[in-house]
């Protein structure tokens, strides 16, 4: 997408955005956002997100982005970005779904043996790993025991399942959240996973400390105003941002294997 914003002879900040969802549901969520941000900071700035995961990683570990929104997982992946801000008040957990009226029994190894299951990415944090804890502290390895499949998007997880398609799905609340309410009612919601830290917004270790703060300011102060407020509810996280460390994301694992042998009881 093209610059946000005026000054033009400034350069504009590339704000990357983890393919969560198709690019114009991510664009009407965030275009609003980078134009309030543009206009906080008086600076451009260019929403832009990739196919999928794994070419949004290549493009951040090259520098691409100047700020990003991904998932805990793949920020800690990152070399060379911080933490500075994160999502207030939307819990950070996994969710494991299923369309209503589908038996699906307890979640063990024998009712669950030869499901389908779709996920939205093999590094999506919340709705693959955290679900795949999940099942595994339940004595599934979802990789060897169910069907996996992977569908490139949250909305096409859900859509499968409320379609029927596969029998279950892996996704989060942010998400499942912003489908339309026709597709809600056609799910049910089997499990959450334990939560991690929230979804975090990361800038370029060498963005200037004037920007960082600039940009904190405008995240946190989005609730303190109508047309920021306005933004937040389209994004279904009407409490807003708040400051995040590195530090607070630093007891997530670089390396999780949802493979491994299930604990022992």
């Amino acid at each position: 997408m093209g610059p946000i914003g005026a000054c033009a002879g400034t350069r504009p900040l590339r704000f990357g955005v983890l393919p969560l969802q198709s690019p114009v549901a991510l664009a009407r969520l965030f275009i609003p956002l980078c134009a309030r941000l543009a206009k906080a900071l008086h600076r451009p700035i260019v929403f832009a997100t990739a196919p999928d995961f794994r070419r949004f990683m290549a493009r951040a570990k090259k520098g691409r982005y100047d700020v990003l929104f991904l998932n805990p997982y793949l920020y800690r992946q990152l070399h060379g970005y911080r933490a500075v801000a994160r999502i207030k008040g939307v819990p950070f957990i996994g969710l494991l779904i299923t369309r209503k009226g589908r038996h699906i029994g307890p979640l063990n190894p024998r009712t669950l043996a030869g499901r389908s299951i779709a996920f939205p990415d093999p590094d999506a944090f919340a709705a693959t790993l955290m679900v795949k804890e999940y099942l595994r502290a339940h004595g599934v390895i979802v990789d060897t025991e169910m069907r996996p499949v992977y569908l490139r998007s949250q909305d096409s997880v859900i859509l499968a399942v409320a379609r029927g398609l596969v029998d279950l799905g892996g996704t989060w609340p942010w998400s499942l959240d912003q489908e339309p309410p026709a597709i809600r009612a056609r799910v049910r919601i089997v499990a959450h996973t334990p939560p991690g830290p929230e979804m975090p917004i990361a800038v370029r270790d060498d963005m200037a400390p004037t920007t960082v703060k600039a940009l904190q300011k405008a995240l946190t102060g989005l609730t303190r105003s109508a047309a920021g407020r306005r933004i937040l509810r389209r994004m279904h996280i009407p409490a807003g941002f708040a400051i995040a460390t590195p530090q607070e994301y630093a007891s997530i694992p670089r390396v999780l294997n949802p493979c491994a042998a299930p604990p022992t009881p």
